[in-house]
C-alpha cells in the first residue's frame, strides 16, 4: 500500500514577529474517508473548502469534525528574518518537509498545484535532493485544489494554525492532539 501525505502552503505576515511562510503535510490512514468527510464539509456555493473564507462557527464545526481522523500533520515553517524570496523559504521548507516524511516512510507528496513554472521548480528541488543523497525515494506530484479534496485538510490545519499563532482563534486544543511542527530561520 502507497502512503500518500498532503500539503498546502501558507504565508502570514499579519501579527506575527516576522513573515513566515508555512508548509504542511498531512497524513492519514484513509485517504477515501477523508476525500468524503471533506466533501461533507464544503459549502455548497464554494470551489472548495478554505480557511479564509469560512466564518468562525464553520472554522469551529470543521476542526471537530476533522479531530475524528486518524491523522497527523507535519507543519515546517520559516522565519523569513531578511527579505527572502517567496521561492527560497519555499524550497527551504520543502526540503526540510520531504526529509521529515521519509522518515514516516511517506511514498508520495501530493502538494496544492500553483503555476507551471513553480510546480517544476518543485520537482527541480526533488531532483536536486535525490542527486545529493538527501533523500531516497519519496515522489512528489501537483494536483490542482479544487480537483482533490484530500488538499483542504492541509489549509485547514494551516489556517488553524497560524490562526492559534496570532491570537485569531484559538484552535489550540486540535492543534496540540494533531500537529508535530518546527521552525527554522532564514
Amino acid at each position: 500500500m502507497e502512503h500518500i501525505a498532503w500539503a498546502d502552503e501558507s504565508i502570514r505576515h499579519k501579527n506575527m514577529p516576522f513573515p513566515t511562510y508555512f508548509m504542511c503535510a498531512c497524513i492519514v490512514d484513509d485517504n477515501n474517508q477523508l476525500r468524503e468527510l471533506m466533501l461533507s464539509l464544503k459549502p455548497i456555493h464554494a470551489n472548495k473548502l478554505h480557511w479564509r473564507n469560512m466564518t468562525t462557527k464553520e472554522k469551529l464545526h470543521t476542526l471537530s469534525s476533522l479531530s475524528t481522523l486518524n491523522s497527523i500533520s507535519l507543519i515546517v515553517a520559516a522565519e523569513q528574518m531578511n527579505p527572502t524570496p517567496a521561492e527560497r523559504a519555499r524550497r527551504s521548507v520543502l526540503r526540510r518537509l520531504l526529509n521529515n516524511l521519509e522518515h514516516f516512510e511517506i511514498d508520495q507528496l501530493i502538494l496544492e498545484s500553483r503555476t507551471p513554472t513553480q510546480d517544476n521548480l518543485d520537482r527541480q528541488l526533488l531532483s536536486y535532493l535525490r542527486t545529493n543523497h538527501t533523500i531516497s525515494s519519496i515522489r512528489i506530484d501537483h494536483i490542482r485544489g479544487v480537483n482533490e479534496p484530500c488538499l483542504w485538510l492541509p489549509d485547514q490545519v494551516l489556517g488553524a494554525y497560524g490562526d492559534t499563532r496570532t491570537h485569531t482563534l484559538d484552535c489550540s486544543e486540535f492543534i496540540t492532539n494533531k500537529i508535530l511542527d518546527e521552525y527554522i530561520t532564514l
